[in-house]
């Protein structure tokens, strides 16, 4: 088993650096919170893959080569994180269900879990029922996890590369499912992301138009029409009704009832946009390519690309109202608003 192979697990707290408002845009606007590897030059690399918010405060973010940053001030300033593992792996993932529990996932099924909101971390496994190890045992799943959610204190849900999908009942101590192997050559069809607007009902979405559907919990999906092929990075809901979904070459779908339908939204944006929030029913932003951060206050019936100075492409939001939002990227930026 992977837990018995570990170096060590522990948690080493240094501050980043350079981590103080070096461009703002305005008031309310956006400004650079933490600058790509060159201009920051402090020693610590990693592209940020993920950002979590836990209130206006605390926050987390992940990326390539172990990157874990830690803020406690709004992402004025963060600590950098080190977990010690046997293989380094690049994180895709951070997501808290409340304070204190939270779990990193990332490459080679590398699963993360904390009880004391990120003090101290502990290496968990997940087994692969679809595939046999050498002793004819289900194996250890070895798949790109990219996305976490848990509808209750014990069951939850994380899916990833190549129709990479398993479940927790126990809260997270053991994750078991399915994760396939792809040939070279052979086409890859990758679950992104996935959102419950309540502890029964949600959404996964994923390569090719991918849209599948929850009522009962996570127990069964359905297949969605989404009207696209673009593979969908995306998704957010604000109500059971009411979500949005961004994916490649700027395509935004909107649902108002509970994705029996989807519509697409013009945002003459060609740029793939691998991330939406909405804060309510009108307001939202996604983000991707080349900078972009589009805006919308009406629902997304229009959409602006909002002004942030010349920035590389950007993986991930978390926004926790209007005025408090959050965005991670290409070199380890961050930007954010209301700091």
């Amino acid at each position: 088993m992977q837990s018995t192979r570990i170096l060590s697990l522990m948690l080493v707290l240094t501050i980043s650096g350079l981590l103080v408002l070096p461009h703002a845009y305005g008031e309310g606007k956006w400004a650079v919170l933490r600058n790509d590897n060159y201009t920051r030059d402090d020693g610590l690399w990693g592209h940020l893959q993920d950002v979590e918010f836990i209130d206006k405060m605390n926050g987390w973010a992940v990326g390539s080569d172990g990157l874990i940053l830690r803020t406690t001030d709004g992402g004025k300033t963060c600590l950098s994180i080190v977990v010690e593992l046997e293989r380094q792996v690049d994180f895709w993932n951070v997501y808290f269900r409340d304070e204190s529990v939270g779990f990193i996932t990332g490459t080679r099924g590398t699963i993360l879990k904390t009880t004391d909101g990120g003090q101290t971390w502990e290496l968990k496994e997940a087994i692969n029922e679809s595939r046999l190890d050498r002793a004819g045992n289900p194996a250890v799943l070895r798949r790109r996890l990219i996305d976490t959610w848990m509808v209750d204190e014990q069951t939850g849900f994380m899916v990833g590369e190549n129709d990479t999908f398993i479940k927790t009942t126990d809260g997270g101590e053991s994750w078991t499912g399915t994760g396939k192997r792809v040939a070279v050559g052979n086409t890859r069809n990758n679950l992104e992301r996935l959102h419950f607007a309540t502890p029964t009902l949600g959404w996964i979405v994923g390569s090719f138009g991918t849209i599948l559907r929850t009522t009962d919990g996570g127990e069964t999906w359905e297949n969605q029409d989404a009207g696209v092929d673009n593979n969908l990075k995306g998704v957010d809901f604000v109500d059971e009704n009411t979500g949005w979904i961004s994916g490649q070459e700027g395509v935004i779908l909107h649902t108002q009832d509970g994705g029996a339908t989807w519509t697409k939204q013009e945002t003459e944006s060609y740029d793939s946009l691998y991330d939406i929030a909405f804060v309510d029913l009108q307001t939202g932003w996604a983000v991707g390519d080349f900078g972009a951060i589009l805006h919308t206050t009406d629902g997304g019936q229009t959409w602006t690309r909002e002004k942030a100075g010349n920035l590389p492409t950007l993986y991930a939001i978390d926004a926790i109202d209007k005025t408090h939002r959050w965005v991670v990227g290409e070199g380890g930026i961050i930007i954010g608003v209301g700091q």
